[in-house]
C-alpha cells in the first residue's frame, strides 16, 4: 500500500490487514515446510525411537536440584507424553516399547503404583529391558512386585526402595544377585532386628553403589562386618544419619577391602552419639600403614544436628585432624564437608592431600575455618597452598541458618574476595558483616559469584536483608545502593526486576513489549492517522461549542440536577502519540 492509502486507513482496517498478512505468512511457511518435508512424523520410526530413548534414559534430576519440583526425566513421564503428541509418535512408541522403558522412576508424588500395575508392565514385556527402577516411598508395594521384577526383568541392576515397609528380605534377596546399585534409605521393618537383617542380607560384593541413609535402627554389627560384605567394586557408600548409638567405623579394613571408593558420606553417622574410628586413627597415622582411597573425590564427615524447642545444637564429633588425615590419605578431594568437626585451619598443614589437590567445595560451619583468622590462614596468598586453592575453590560455606558464622567479619570477606578468583557460592549466614564489606565482595567477584547466603546478618541494612532471601548477588548490591541513595546501574535494576517479577507479570510484560513493537512497525502511518483524527475531533468540538453558545443565549438554563450514577462496563480509550 502507498503512503496515501496508509494515511486514510482506519485502526480497524489496519488491524484486519495485519491479521490477513500474518495468516498469509503462516500459510506460506506451512507450505514451505511441507515441501521440504520438515515434519517429525515423517521421520522413520527407528530414528524416532532412538531420539525418544536418549531422552527417556536420562536419570531423574538430583535431589538437591530445585528443578526437581517441576521437571522430571526418565521413562515417566517422557513416554506417556511423547505418545500423546501425534499418531506417528504413538505408533513409534508402540513399535518398540522395551527400548524406552529402561530408566523408570515411580516415586510417590509423581506416580502411585500398585502391585497390579507393576505386574502388568512386567507381564506384557514392556519392562523386559528395564535397567533402573525407583520405588521410593511407595508404601503399598509388597513382595509381589519384587517377584514380578525378578521373573520378567533380567537386566535390572539399579533399585531404589527407600521409605518402604512391606518389602521383606525374602522378596528382595533373589534380586541381590544382579544388583550393582542399591538404595535402602529410610527402610523400615517390623522390628529393628528385621531391618538390620534386610540391610545385611542385601549387601554383596557386586554392589558399586550402596546407600543406607536415615536408618536409625542400624546396629553396630552391620558396620563392624561391612568390609566383609562389600568388595573392590564399591564406589559410593552413604551412611548419613544412620544408627542411633555410638558407631565404630572400621576404616582401615574398608580401605583394604574396598580400595576404589570415590564417594564417602558420613554426615550425622551415629546420630546424637557420633562415631569414632577403629583402630584409633592417631596410632595408625603415626605407624604410617594407611593404604587410603586414591580415587576418593567426595568426603562428608559433618556432625549431626539436633533440633529442640530452643533451637538447634550439634552432636559431639570425634572427627579430628588425625581422622581426617586417615580418611583423606592419598586422596584428591573435590568436595569436603567437616561441619561441626573438631578441627582448625592450621590442621591443613599436616594434610597435603587437601591443599595440593583440586578442592572445589568446602563446608566448614562451626569449625576453625569459620573465622577471620581461619579464612586468612586458608586463603592468604603467602600460604604454600594458596595458589592451588585460589584457582580450584568455588563453594565456601562457613555459616548456615542454624549454625551462624559469628566470627566472620568484613575482614574475612575481603580476603575471600581478593584471593579466591573462581568463587561461585559463599555462605556466611549470621556473620558480623556490613553493607560495605558485602558490596566489595560482589564488586570483586561479580563475574563468577552466583549465590550469596547472608541470612541472619544483623549488621546489614533492612533492605539488604530483604533482598538476601533470593541469594542473588547483583540484587543485593542494588538494594544496598538504593538504601544509601546512590545511582543504580541499568544492569542492577534489570536483575532486580527479573528476580521479583512473577511468571504472570513476565508474560504480561512480554505481551506489552510485543504490542509496542507492532505499533512501532509503521510510525509514519500512525502519525498521519493520529494527526487527521485530531483535526477532525477539534473541528467537531468547535462546532458543538458554537451550537451550545447559541442555545444558551436563547433558552434559560434550568437548575442542575443530581447526576445519575453511571452503570455498565468501564470504557477505556487508548491513544498512542
Amino acid at each position: 500500500m502507498d503512503a496515501l492509502a496508509l494515511a486514510e486507513e482506519t485502526m480497524a482496517q489496519r488491524a484486519a490487514r495485519l491479521k490477513r498478512e500474518r495468516a498469509a505468512a503462516s500459510r506460506e511457511e506451512s507450505r514451505a515446510m511441507k515441501r521440504a518435508r520438515l515434519d517429525w512424523a515423517d521421520l522413520p520410526s527407528e530414528i524416532l525411537v532412538l531420539v525418544m530413548q536418549a531422552v527417556a534414559e536420562m536419570p531423574a534430576d538430583d535431589a538437591e536440584d530445585p528443578r526437581r519440583e517441576t521437571h522430571r526425566l526418565g521413562a515417566v513421564p517422557t513416554v506417556p507424553r511423547v505418545a500423546s503428541v501425534c499418531r506417528g509418535w504413538r505408533h513409534a512408541v508402540a513399535s518398540d516399547p522395551r527400548a524406552l522403558w529402561r530408566v523408570v522412576d515411580l516415586s510417590y508424588g509423581w506416580a502411585r503404583p500398585s502391585d497390579a500395575i507393576v505386574r502388568r508392565y512386567c507381564a506384557n514385556g514392556d519392562w523386559a529391558k528395564l535397567a533402573s527402577l525407583t520405588l521410593a516411598d511407595c508404601a503399598v508395594l509388597t513382595d509381589a512386585s519384587l517377584r514380578a521384577l525378578h521373573q520378567h526383568c533380567p537386566e535390572l541392576v539399579s533399585l531404589d526402595v527407600s521409605g518402604t515397609s512391606k518389602m521383606t528380605l525374602g522378596g528382595m534377596k533373589p534380586l541381590s544377585e544382579r544388583l550393582t546399585d542399591l538404595t535402602l534409605d529410610r527402610v523400615k521393618q517390623r522390628s529393628m532386628g528385621a531391618t538390620n537383617q534386610l540391610v545385611s542380607g542385601m549387601c554383596t560384593d557386586k554392589l558399586a553403589r550402596l546407600s543406607v541413609a536415615d536408618v536409625t535402627g542400624l546396629d553396630r554389627g552391620f558396620i563392624r562386618n561391612l568390609h566383609k560384605r562389600c568388595g573392590p567394586a564399591l564406589r559410593h557408600l552413604n551412611l548419613s544419619h544412620s544408627g542411633m548409638h555410638h558407631q565404630n567405623l572400621p576404616w582401615l579394613e574398608l580401605q583394604r577391602s574396598c580400595p576404589n571408593v570415590e564417594t564417602l558420606l558420613l554426615n550425622g553417622f551415629g546420630g546424637a552419639s557420633g562415631w569414632s574410628t577403629v583402630p584409633n586413627a592417631q596410632g595408625a597415622v603415626f605407624a604410617g600403614d594407611i593404604p587410603g582411597w586414591p580415587n576418593l573425590k567426595t568426603l562428608h564427615v559433618g556432625a549431626s544436628t539436633r533440633t529442640h524447642s530452643t533451637g538447634h545444637s550439634l552432636a559431639p564429633s570425634y572427627v579430628d585432624a588425625f581422622v581426617l588425615d586417615a580418611l583423606a590419605r592419598n586422596a584428591n578431594l573435590e568436595d569436603l564437608d567437616v561441619t561441626g568437626c573438631a578441627i582448625s585451619s592450621v590442621h591443613l598443614w599436616g594434610i597435603p592431600s587437601l591443599w595440593l589437590g583440586e578442592l572445589r567445595c568446602l563446608r566448614a560451619s562451626r569449625t576453625g575455618f569459620a573465622s577471620d583468622e581461619g579464612i586468612e590462614f586458608l586463603a592468604a596468598r603467602e600460604r604454600p597452598w594458596a595458589q592451588s586453592l585460589a584457582l580450584s575453590l568455588e563453594t565456601v560455606e562457613l555459616g548456615t541458618s542454624h549454625m551462624n558464622a559469628n566470627d566472620v567479619s568484613d575482614r574475612g570477606l575481603d580476603v575471600l574476595s581478593h584471593n579466591l578468583v573462581n568463587l561461585r557460592a559463599i555462605g556466611v549466614a549470621g556473620a558480623d558483616i556490613t553493607d560495605d564489606g558485602l558490596e566489595r565482595l560482589v564488586d570483586a567477584r561479580r563475574e563468577t559469584l552466583r549465590v550469596v547466603d547472608v541470612l541472619g546478618c544483623r549488621g546489614l541494612s533492612r533492605a539488604a536483608r530483604q533482598a538476601a532471601h533470593g541469594g542473588e548477588p547483583l540484587v543485593i548490591r542494588a538494594a544496598i545502593r538504593k538504601e544509601r541513595g546512590d545511582v543504580v546501574s541499568d544492569e542492577d535494576e534489570e536483575d532486580e526486576e527479573e528476580e521479583h517479577l512473577i511468571p504472570r507479570r513476565r508474560a504480561a510484560a512480554r505481551a506489552v513489549d510485543r504490542f509496542e513493537e507492532m505499533l512501532d512497525s509503521d510510525d509514519d502511518a500512525n502519525e498521519n492517522w493520529i494527526d487527521e483524527e485530531e483535526n477532525e475531533n477539534e473541528e467537531e468540538e468547535n462546532e458543538n461549542e458554537e451550537e451550545y453558545e447559541e442555545e444558551e443565549d436563547a433558552v434559560p438554563v434550568p437548575p442542575a440536577a443530581a447526576a445519575a450514577p453511571q452503570t455498565g462496563a468501564l470504557k477505556i480509550v487508548m491513544r498512542r502519540r
